[in-house]
């Protein structure tokens, strides 16, 4: 359900420029939106994570950076955000509905935190470290999508 609303979002915002842009613009819209969405999933899940590991060690060194990947991956969710032309707003919308996706699983109970682990640690971790990856994956797609 929120993946069809997420590509809901996305048609709406990008199908009034779809035909007066080249195809370049197009890659580059794709490529930002998807790495936007991907950084804020990562964003929010550290947060998460971080919230999760506070219940057990307040004082865990894991939290700090946890924290600062949160707020790394934040920034370039914004700035991927902007450079696909997304308003404030729409990042925000987006963001609201990332973290209910996220805490649904989680049933009020961050001892289930190894879901959003299992589906986002791995993947967070490469993007935060090797940056460069995530970015090549989204150009192929996009070169592929539209040529």
């Amino acid at each position: 359900m929120i993946k069809k609303l997420l590509t809901i979002i996305f048609l709406v915002l990008f199908s009034g420029n779809s035909y007066s842009e080249t195809i370049e613009e197009k890659r580059s819209h794709y490529i930002y939106n998807n790495l936007s969405l991907e950084y804020s999933e990562c964003q929010h899940y550290y947060l998460i994570a971080s919230e999760a590991v506070k219940t057990n060690n307040p004082d865990s060194n894991v939290i700090k950076n946890f924290l600062q990947s949160s707020k790394l991956s934040s920034e370039l969710a914004f700035m991927y955000g902007q450079e696909a032309g997304m308003t404030i707003e729409a990042m925000l919308a987006r963001t609201e509905i990332l973290v209910k996706e996220m805490l649904k699983p989680l049933n009020d109970n961050y001892a289930n935190i190894s879901i959003l682990l299992n589906k986002y640690g791995e993947k967070c971790k490469s993007m935060i470290e090797t940056p460069e990856v995530r970015n090549q994956f989204w150009i192929n797609k996009a070169n592929d999508k539209y040529k």
